[in-house]
């Protein structure tokens, strides 16, 4: 744990079991694929047994968990993103955990309709595990455990939110060139999953 002049309007929090729970089922549902896969789902349940339910929150470093949901068309064909009003890129609904997160799950779903306006069906494993720089702490080397999910949504109309610039639909073969690092390649992992049928729910 870490303390910053810039985490002082953020309270310090305790993520209750549940959520704590929800964070260790996440990662063993997360996708094996490849090689990268199965060691950021291995450092990132050794990294919670390190540090225990702080590393839920952006207090934690030299990372924390955040939760997305990376949206998109029933026919998989499009994906909404928002412009994000720090890194002015591109990037799919998401961010920092909060104390009224039950489950990661819930914690997606409410980043995607803050973000958006959009509600939809989240699918419940993660589609990817992204690590990338936490822009909350540009000046540190931070990282953003970022668990991600597919939602698909029958909704086109968005709204934008005060932390971001602008909300729009891209086609996932056509994805904007101002793109945040890691999310082309999130977003084609979450077309692959949510192409994959359910097993086990």
């Amino acid at each position: 744990m870490t303390t910053d002049s810039r985490l002082a309007a953020h309270p310090v929090w305790t993520p209750s079991p549940t959520l704590v729970a929800s964070l260790r089922e996440a990662l063993a549902l997360a996708p094996r694929d490849t090689a990268a896969d199965r060691f950021e789902a291995w450092a990132w349940t050794r990294l919670l047994e390190e540090h225990g339910p702080a590393l839920l929150t952006r207090h934690c470093a030299p990372g924390h968990v955040t939760a997305s949901a990376i949206v998109l068309s029933p026919d998989l064909r499009r994906t909404c993103l928002v412009l994000h009003n720090k890194i002015k890129l591109w990037v799919q609904p998401g961010g920092h955990l909060e104390a009224g997160d039950a489950t990661m799950q819930q914690a997606a779903e409410r980043e995607a309709w803050e973000e958006t306006g959009l509600r939809g069906t989240l699918l419940p494993a993660p589609a990817v595990l992204s690590r990338h720089g936490a822009p909350c702490r540009p000046d540190v080397v931070d990282w953003h455990l970022d668990v991600e999910f597919a939602l698909v949504t029958h909704e086109h109309a968005v709204q934008v939110s005060d932390e971001s610039l602008d909300v729009a639909w891209f086609a996932v073969d056509d994805l904007p060139t101002d793109l945040a690092s890691d999310t082309a390649r999130c977003v084609a992992r979450a077309v692959e999953a949510a192409r994959r049928p359910l097993v086990n729910t």
